[in-house]
């Protein structure tokens, strides 16, 4: 043993034994990649759970608005009705014809002249709920029994702890052509988007005056019980606003109303004529901010109330509706675009999967926009992104960590020994050539232990391979437990297999006489006194140890490695079962 030793390059194989081994290596590859991917996809399909309880959580819904919102706001502008007009009481009809309420003969001209223009409808967004002047109230009156078209509203007015029904005076209601309720019920977040379509309270049952209006428009009975379109989950209508509050629709003032009608009685021109309301909706409502109703809706944060009577019936006239998809398609959309995004996680890595799951919710949310737009269907936005996030979250959460330890186990397979565990030579020595370096500049002591397993032919021959791999697991054992662990764990001792049955230990700070009597010894008393059982028959093991450090001057571990081995070959030749230190230098 006075060269230098390489470590076995392996034993030459029957090409059958070589693809029955690479055969093994697919398979398990495979098993393991199905393994992982079941893992991963089963904890995918649990956050989709998650999900599906949370859809229609109060918190949910209410970030869906948002999208909904959104959606108004970008659709295109949708068809109106060209029979829907509004007769606005705005702040300019307020500076001519003064402060509100106005007296009742202004309102008794307004139907006497929409009724000589012929409009189809005149609805009133005003309660003529209490008595006013004998002069006043017999104008309306009249004019109320000279049409045969106007609509009144009523409502449902809060009163201490209880409500009330709050209806324009009998004898006005008793010529109109209908009545309706105009209660409007904001969302959670103070926005318009429903309304009841029948309110029922105290024994009274009305509809939506929009309602009833339209269809007396169409010359179709009042729907009773379900509506022949859809509405939410709770019955109620959802609005389809069709723009903002000055771009929808025809605006035209109660003051210029009544001034074109002057104009044109004395033979003059005017820029409203009879043609703007005859066979027309005329809506009739106060509409100056600060004495009206004004709510916010999808499209702007002020708009008259007034102006859902207007989006109810165009939809209604035009049967353009918007309505929430189904519980049930909502949950299968959101079980399609999470089983979708979780094969893509599972698939694809890093930047691809980050990419794919941006291209699945722009998608997602473009396939939502055009069922909005082409349908009417509102389908839930946020719960499928949200959805989608959470999965790539945990996707590459899932695939860092099992990619670490792969890593970690293709590091330990270049590295490790594959029967004993300890580190090849090969690694052995990248480890060797650092640790020289370091005690080169840091001027601390660096030792090896170059042992072999004694008569080891001896114990294949006679107990066979299996005992002699037996011996070696044994071996390797003995050697990382006679170690303090904390040291191992800081690099202080490091345990290598040279080849065949010996082994290569390196021992940082630690100088030659305490490498040989406080490692060495130790270590080879501790392998003479161990009991090795195979198969009943007792096989006593010795080692034989060289022992070498590095000496002052030396950049590189060669010589030191010689020198143990030099030592080794001395511990055989002179019994076995020894430790041997290297020749001091006036020896060599």
């Amino acid at each position: 043993m006075g060269t230098m030793k390489n470590p076995p390059s392996g034993l030459v194989q029957h090409p059958g034994s070589f693809f029955r081994r690479k055969q093994r290596e697919i398979s398990f590859y495979f098993s393991t990649a199905f393994r992982l991917h079941a893992v991963h996809f089963l904890f995918c399909l649990l956050i989709i759970g998650v999900h599906t309880m949370l859809m229609s959580s109060p918190l949910m819904n209410r970030f869906e608005y948002v999208f909904l919102d959104f959606f108004f706001r970008q659709r295109p502008p949708i068809y109106q009705h060209p029979a829907i007009v509004h007769i606005d009481m705005a702040e300019d009809s307020l500076r001519v014809i003064g402060r509100w309420p106005w007296a009742r003969h202004n309102h008794a001209a307004l139907i006497r002249i929409l009724k000589e223009w012929g409009a189809k409808a005149i609805v009133f967004d005003v309660i003529f709920s209490e008595p006013s002047t004998t002069f006043d109230d017999e104008s309306l009156l009249e004019a109320l029994k000279e049409s045969d078209n106007i609509y009144l509203p009523n409502m449902l007015e809060p009163l201490g702890n209880e409500r009330v029904w709050i209806h324009s005076l009998p004898e006005f209601e008793k010529f109109a052509k209908g009545t309706g309720h105009v209660n409007i019920f904001p969302d959670p977040d103070g926005a318009l988007r429903r309304v009841i379509p029948y309110l029922d309270y105290g024994g009274e049952e009305h509809p939506y005056l929009a309602l009833r209006v339209a269809y007396d428009y169409l010359g179709q009975p009042l729907p009773e019980g379900k509506l022949p379109f859809r509405t939410d989950g709770e019955g109620k209508i959802v609005i389809n606003w069709a723009g903002k509050w000055k771009d929808t629709f025809r605006h035209i003032s109660f003051v210029d109303l009544v001034k074109s009608y002057s104009v044109l009685k004395q033979g003059g021109k005017s820029a409203i004529t009879p043609q703007d309301v005859k066979g027309k909706i005329c809506i009739v409502g106060l509409t100056a901010v600060g004495l009206t109703d004004i709510k916010a809706n999808p499209l702007e944060e002020t708009y008259p109330a007034v102006g859902v009577q207007t989006n109810l019936m165009n939809s209604i006239l035009t049967k353009q509706f918007v309505y929430p998809a189904s519980r049930r398609a909502n949950l299968l959309c959101l079980l399609m675009v999470g089983l979708f995004a979780s094969a893509t996680f599972i698939f694809f890595r890093q930047i691809i999967s980050f990419v794919a799951g941006l291209a699945w919710g722009g998608v997602w949310v473009a396939t939502a926009f055009a069922m909005f737009v082409s349908r009417g269907m509102w389908v839930f936005v946020l719960n499928p992104l949200l959805l989608i996030f959470s999965l790539f979250v945990f996707s590459s959460i899932f695939s860092m960590t099992v990619g670490r330890r792969e890593q970690e186990r293709l590091f330990a397979l270049a590295t490790r020994d594959g029967l004993t565990g300890l580190y090849v030579i090969r690694h052995f020595r990248v480890l060797l050539n650092s640790a020289v370096v370091e005690a080169c500049k840091k001027q601390t002591a660096l030792s090896i232990i170059l042992l072999d397993l004694d008569r080891f032919k001896t114990i294949n021959d006679t107990h066979g391979h299996l005992a002699g791999d037996a011996v070696l697991k044994k071996l390797a054992q003995i050697m990382q437990e006679i170690f303090p662990e904390e040291k191992k764990k800081k690099g202080k001792y490091v345990v290598g297999r040279y080849g065949g049955e010996e082994f290569i230990i390196m021992l940082r700070g630690c100088t030659l006489v305490e490498t040989a009597f406080g490692f060495g010894e130790k270590l080879r008393k501790r392998v003479e006194q161990e009991v090795f059982i195979h198969e009943d028959k007792v096989i006593p093991l010795t080692i034989s140890l060289g022992v070498a450090t590095l000496r002052p001057g030396e950049t590189v571990p060669d010589m030191m490695v010689h020198r143990a081995d030099e030592a080794l070959y001395r511990a055989k030749t002179e019994g076995r079962n020894r430790t041997c230190v290297e020749l001091e230098i006036g020896r060599e």
